[in-house]
């Protein structure tokens, strides 16, 4: 049976410069004519869900500005209800600085604007956003309390709820053990868990780490390896689908998208990560956050050519 799928989190315009290389410090390179594309983990991943077929809300705040108000008609243009795209009065639409490189590498720097005022008033305010939601989403773009109150409010819905730790900030015991499935990148993973990745295998002491300290399952992305998935009972490897990188910026993203949407239509786990790994390879292979988002008919085209994808 189909559910609902709640995003709350951030949305920002991203400014995309790509570099021969990452500058030093002092140094000026040249860049390459400027991309502006609508992003932000919140969108990104709300977008992700839409586009392969998901009904999804998305609970926002942006500027009054011309960013925000063009960012607010896309949204609404791509199946997302308006009356939850939020806007504050006074601070600009968020803005992110993205440094890409030929190889496909990234850099960014993130000017949170309105994003930052999205607050626990904000849910509370509006109780619609809540009825019939079968799987919540947020990450950590938007502030902690937020955060926390989020996933507060899915668990009493009867919510299954996913967190993005992404940026990685501490996070305690308490409001791990409100998420079902926390995902992070094996950088986050390092760092909620307190444990260096000197090689591959330490993946699997880093994700009893962070069940310890509450989350019921643990999703690590490792990029090009895969992932690995653990919980209580059971734990597994995944393999990466290969393709030609153009651009890592919402791999993660369009992961955590398609995950949610795979959960809301009651696919089992590893049906659920297998699709959210090939959307995440599959993003990789455009430049941009939310144009790389593929379709239902993209990803399931991909998934048919198997594991190596279109390398």
């Amino acid at each position: 049976m189909k559910g609902r799928i709640l995003v709350v989190g951030s949305s920002n315009v991203d400014l995309i410069l790509r570099v021969p290389r990452f500058p030093n410090p002092g140094e000026t390179l040249t860049a390459e004519n400027l991309v502006t594309a609508f992003g932000g983990k919140g969108a990104n991943q709300a977008v992700a869900a839409r586009r392969l077929g998901g009904e999804v809300i998305f609970l926002t705040k942006l500027g009054r500005d011309s960013f925000g108000e063009s960012y607010r008609r896309y949204l609404a243009e791509n199946g997302l209800p308006v009356r939850f795209l939020l806007r504050h009065r006074e601070l600009p639409t968020g803005v992110a600085l993205i440094e890409l490189t030929q190889e496909g590498e990234n850099r960014i720097i993130v000017s949170p604007g309105a994003n930052g005022s999205l607050s626990t008033d904000d849910l509370e305010k509006h109780p619609a956003v809540w009825k019939g939601i079968r799987v919540f989403v947020t990450q950590l773009e938007t502030p902690l309390d937020t955060v926390a109150q989020g996933l507060r409010m899915a668990k009493k819905h009867g919510s299954l709820t996913i967190l993005n730790p992404a940026p990685a900030v501490p996070l305690s015991p308490s409001m791990l053990s409100l998420v079902d499935f926390l995902v992070p990148n094996e950088g986050e993973a390092q760092f909620l868990s307190g444990i260096k990745m000197n090689k591959l295998e330490d993946t699997r002491r880093i994700a009893k780490a962070l069940l310890k300290k509450g989350a019921a399952n643990v999703v690590i992305t490792l990029g090009a390896h895969g992932l690995y998935y653990l919980n209580r009972e059971n734990g597994f490897w995944m393999k990466a689908f290969r393709v030609k990188v153009a651009d890592t910026t919402a791999a993660g993203d369009a992961f955590m998208g398609a995950l949610a949407f795979s959960l809301a239509e009651g696919n089992a786990l590893p049906r659920a990560l297998r699709w959210a790994n090939a959307a995440g390879a599959l993003a990789t292979t455009k430049l941009g956050a939310q144009p790389s988002l593929p379709t239902r008919e993209d990803l399931e085209r991909f998934i048919k050519r198997g594991p190596k994808g279109t390398g």
